[in-house]
């Protein structure tokens, strides 16, 4: 069998800084995400490489502090998390390791948040409601791309789609991840697989 050309690999398929970099090309500046993104991600820099390690992350971008409430352009997120996977992913296991823990930090920090909050109160304990109410939530957080819910058979299992997303696929597992843990769902499993260059779906499934 002949190996597939890379030029037309699948997203998930290429490393994660082409991965970062290619998402950073398309996306343009009114493409932007919340400022606890940023600071999920310093956190995640500060865990595993130290103070110097995230203060080298946070000087890359410019700023001096985010708010966690204010609107930043993803293309500097995307900036910020290549730094934090250059700095600290050889000790951390790759980079595909530190962008999920990053999204399952960003987890955190959302469903912490205002819109988490109601997230949560309207889902209950319910993860099919909480993933049934996760897309409408998220795009409080985010600017950009579409996602939606398909519910297979099985009772703890289903598809999050998501469209025109700038976010790695890693980070996206982690953070569909921490959802759910967050509401103490156990044994969370979740899988992807490019449909797009900038489109994936996930199979997502727990005990």
């Amino acid at each position: 069998m002949h190996a597939q050309p890379e030029s037309i690999q699948p997203v998930l398929d290429l490393d994660v800084e082409r991965q970062l970099r290619h998402r950073m090309a398309m996306a343009s500046p009114t493409d932007t995400a919340r400022g606890m993104f940023f600071n999920g991600a310093l956190e995640v820099a500060r865990a595993l490489g130290g103070s110097e390690a995230a203060d080298r992350c946070q000087q890359l971008i410019g700023e001096k502090r985010f708010i966690d409430f204010f609107n930043y352009p993803v293309q500097d997120l995307l900036r910020m998390s290549l730094e934090v996977v250059r700095t600290v992913g050889p000790r951390a296991g790759g980079g595909a390791g530190v962008l999920r823990r990053m999204g399952i930090q960003a987890a955190k920090d959302f469903l912490a948040s205002p819109s988490g909050k109601t997230m949560l109160l309207l889902a209950g304990n319910n993860p099919r409601r909480l993933l049934n109410q996760l897309p409408t939530s998220y795009r409080t957080a985010v600017s950009f791309g579409e996602r939606r819910v398909v519910w297979s058979v099985a009772d703890r299992a289903g598809l999050f789609v998501a469209q025109r997303d700038f976010l790695p696929p890693a980070f996206t597992k982690g953070l569909l991840q921490g959802v759910l843990e967050g509401v103490g769902v156990r044994s969370v499993n979740v899988s992807g697989r490019p449909t797009g260059m900038l489109d994936s779906e996930y199979e997502i499934s727990w005990e």
